[in-house]
């Protein structure tokens, strides 16, 4: 994408009309007689997402549009691509009666901030505001700060390789049997998280016509995953990460095993992006490829039982040796280890899903 617009609905939830039956539910009392909402109030708890499926509505069928909440980004890959794209768009507004807000629309910029991320011909990466919002943000004095700041910086982990592990040490303050003493290590991983999201890199954008490659790897710790793709130059690009530490049980499964376990966690946690496509899943264990290739029943029962959880997908495996497989192997060092049997913090599959022709 090379141009993009932003335009905002004026009033939004007011431009959703009340059937009969939902407004008798939105009856209050006044001294002067009883009424009824006519139109979707705010305040409600269902206003929110009644709004967006009505949003969800409009825009069906509108290419390079996309919306959460009020918002709406437009974009196109070329400039006649993003006119044609705007002007769909438009038009579909003033049929169903959606008004926009002209003092908060930016028609046709090169990059666009939406929901924390800076989005740009380059890629994605976080929001200068909200960076510069941590950047500044006082060490905390409490536990209340301290969920405030590792709010901020979970919205944005999936810039941060291995997020989780990086800010355990934090998150062990915040536990009900912890008191709150704020020590020198502390302050060490604070300013590391501070440092990281500011230099954080670029995330490419998923291209539905480009090769995808899952690169995964083990260790005695944990898993480590990268969903990668080609970008223009042939250099693999990170479209998204993840890590997970083993539980004590999975910490003593064989080298073979941890290293098939790595490949289950990346496939399976990239779902959305690898199910009904073929891919090429990327390790550092070169007797995996022989597991590979024999049957099934000639594999030991642990190792069926991953191998049958894999079969739903279409994908080659391709040796890479550890010293080429440095991301991976990283993440798997540097693993969740708050949670280690559900990951939650270091992957947020990006919302916006670009078509093939809206990639690149």
């Amino acid at each position: 994408m090379k141009f993009f617009s932003k335009l905002d609905a004026k009033c939004g939830y007011w431009s959703v009309k009340l059937d009969e039956e939902s407004q008798k539910l939105t009856t209050f009392q006044t001294p002067f007689g009883r009424y009824t909402f006519c139109r979707l109030p705010f305040g409600l708890i269902v206003s929110q997402d009644i709004f967006q499926l009505e949003m969800d509505r409009i825009l069906e069928g509108c290419e390079g549009a996309v919306c959460i909440a009020d918002d709406i980004v437009i974009f196109g890959r070329t400039s006649e691509e993003h006119d044609q794209n705007l002007m769909n768009l438009m038009n579909t507004a003033a049929q169903q009666g959606l008004t926009l807000n002209s003092s908060k629309c930016a028609i046709k910029q090169t990059s666009v901030d939406f929901f924390g991320n800076r989005y740009s011909r380059e890629g994605m990466k976080p929001d200068p505001k909200k960076v510069a919002d941590l950047r500044t943000m006082q060490t905390p004095r409490n536990k209340l700060e301290l969920q405030h700041f590792l709010g901020l910086m979970t919205y944005l982990s999936h810039f941060i390789h291995d997020f989780s592990s990086k800010a355990a040490v934090l998150r062990d303050l915040l536990r009900k049997d912890a008191e709150f003493i704020w020590e020198p290590h502390h302050q060490v991983a604070l300013e590391k998280l501070k440092q990281e999201i500011s230099e954080s890199s670029l995330l490419q954008y998923f291209d539905t016509s480009s090769p995808v490659y899952v690169q995964c790897d083990a260790s005695l710790q944990g898993l480590g995953a990268a969903l990668l793709q080609h970008d223009q130059e042939e250099k693999l690009q990170p479209i998204a990460f993840a890590s997970k530490a083993l539980s004590s049980t999975e910490q003593r499964y064989s080298c073979i095993e941890r290293e098939l376990l790595a490949i289950v966690f990346g496939v399976e946690r990239f779902h959305t992006y690898l199910y009904g496509r073929s891919f090429t899943v990327i390790t550092d264990h070169k007797p995996l490829l022989m597991i590979m290739d024999k049957p099934l029943t000639a594999a030991p029962p642990r190792l069926q039982r991953m191998l049958i959880r894999l079969q739903g997908y279409n994908f080659s495996i391709k040796h890479r040796p550890g010293q080429d497989n440095l991301l991976a192997d990283s993440l798997s060092r540097l693993p969740s280890i708050c949670n280690k049997q559900a990951i939650d913090l270091d992957l947020r599959v990006d919302f916006i899903q670009f078509s093939s022709k809206e990639a690149r």
